[in-house]
């Protein structure tokens, strides 16, 4: 517990002293902080399930089994509500004002959460965390996107997801030594540290020159570049792009009447499609039950922690492979290894069910399983579907693209994490993982199929691969 206390204020006196920071890498990052507050609100379940099914909090009422599928899965149809009008939010707002309001909407959900009086306030705060996260998800990769340059988008795009599981960490942490409202307090601290970090750093060029500000979009890439740099040419090609976005204004049945659109949502929507049913949610809320019904004797709340930390150090291996390697390599050998990791646990399954003496000679394979899982999704369709959305969509149909793609992701998450809790009684829980290790093997194929490589590409470039043409390699 030290050791976040710590943690903590380092980040705050990190923070409070960025100003006068020279590298700019770093403060481009507090955008990212947002990953921190959702990780904390996706690794908030795992523990709070127990605490809320045994009434261990301070104004108990009775919370089923129902409950808390209601509760876990309504944060993704928040999330949906919150994608959807995100861009034209950010559009309308700036990037970074926007992330600090959508911020409020996640601490209203923590207040509900750490007070509750009945499963209507848990349905409530769920649902406003997902307004806000869903929110945050559109606006964070499109803001990294603008005002990143080629050669590191990938990695600040890929940061994103490791504070993500950093947040999921942390909650894991405290939820096994802290009891239920000290819990949610500390899990809602992040969404605070983010809203000063936003404050912190500069608004987005494009934002600026998209309503007419030049002189403000100037100063804003001096402070993302060099105040000695010269960044005429850069702002030239925002120009441009301001200019073809002001040109054209789409509704979705427009967007969805040119074929380049309609690509780069096929795309977008197929990332998420597969990040969603590779049962990633399922994994990350349900942990500790998972490994309960395996019959293993490793501690359930250990086991999770040493399966969050294993994802965070592959997180991060992948933010330094991202734009290096690719992102379509990434993608590929990500889906490969989670089908494999699913096989593995739906064979141990078959073999709990039917001989459970020999399985206790094997209580390893499901943390082995699991572990591997999670670094096979932390390598690749963790983070890359993120970067791969803000990366895609030409500057005009961002927004609205942004948007749909970020909205069908959650609504994933309610669908897929609603019905999971039930597949079990369908299917057996052997036919659960043997399910989520057949759409890890169709995401293989998509993978190859069509999803391009935008690795060292500027967003000009990639629109140029997304029509067909060949830009520099």
């Amino acid at each position: 517990m030290r050791f976040w206390y710590q943690i903590i204020c380092i980040v705050v006196l990190y923070l409070l002293c960025a100003r006068t920071r020279e590298n700019k890498l770093l403060r481009m990052t507090h955008a990212t902080l947002g990953a921190m507050a959702m990780g904390t609100v996706i690794g908030w379940s795992s523990s709070a399930v127990g605490m809320l099914e045994s009434g261990n909090f301070p104004l108990p009422f009775v919370v089923t089994k129902f409950d808390t599928q209601t509760y876990s899965s309504v944060f993704g149809i928040g999330a949906a509500i919150g994608a959807l009008p995100a861009g034209s939010v950010a559009q309308l707002m700036g990037r970074c004002l926007s992330m600090v309001v959508f911020e409020i909407f996640v601490l209203a959900g923590w207040i509900c959460l750490s007070i509750p009086t009945g499963v209507w306030m848990l349905n409530l705060g769920r649902t406003l965390q997902g307004v806000g996260i869903g929110a945050l998800c559109a606006v964070i990769p499109t803001y990294v996107a603008e005002i990143s340059q080629p050669s590191i988008r990938g990695s600040l795009g890929a940061l994103f997801q490791v504070l993500v599981v950093i947040g999921i960490l942390f909650a894991y942490t405290f939820g096994a030594i802290l009891s239920y409202v000290p819990f949610c307090l500390v899990c809602g601290v992040w969404s605070l540290i983010h809203m000063a970090g936003v404050l912190l750093i500069p608004e987005s060029p494009y934002y600026y020159l998209f309503n007419n500000k030049e002189e403000k979009a100037i100063r804003s890439l001096k402070k993302l570049r060099s105040f000695n740099a010269d960044n005429t040419q850069e702002l030239d090609l925002i120009k441009k792009d301001i200019e073809n976005e002001n040109s054209k204004q789409y509704t979705f049945s427009q967007v969805i009447s040119s074929a380049v659109n309609r690509k780069s949502l096929l795309i977008g929507i197929g990332c998420m499609f597969f990040q969603q049913t590779s049962g990633i949610n399922v994994v990350i809320f349900y942990m500790n039950d998972i490994f309960e019904s395996t019959g293993s004797n490793i501690d359930p709340s250990i086991a999770s922690i040493v399966v969050a930390i294993v994802q965070l150090f592959m997180t991060v291996l992948a933010m330094l492979l991202i734009d290096k390697t690719g992102r379509k390599r990434l993608l590929v050998i990500s889906a490969a290894l989670m089908a494999v990791s699913y096989m593995s646990l739906g064979c141990y399954y078959i073999v709990y069910n039917n001989d459970p003496r020999f399985a206790l000679s094997i209580a390893w394979l499901p943390l082995v399983s699991i572990t591997v899982y999670i670094s096979a999704f932390s390598l690749g369709y963790g983070p890359i579907p993120w970067v791969v959305m803000g990366e895609i969509f030409s500057s005009e149909v961002k927004p609205l693209g942004t948007s749909c793609v970020s909205s069908v992701n959650w609504i994933l998450v309610f669908l897929v994490t609603y019905i999971s809790k039930d597949l079990p009684h369908w299917v057996g829980d052997h036919g659960t993982f043997f399910t989520f290790s057949g759409f890890c093997v169709l995401a293989v194929l998509f993978s190859c199929v069509f999803v391009p490589e935008t690795k060292n590409k500027t967003l000009a470039e990639i629109q140029m691969i997304m029509a067909g043409n060949s830009p520099r390699s």
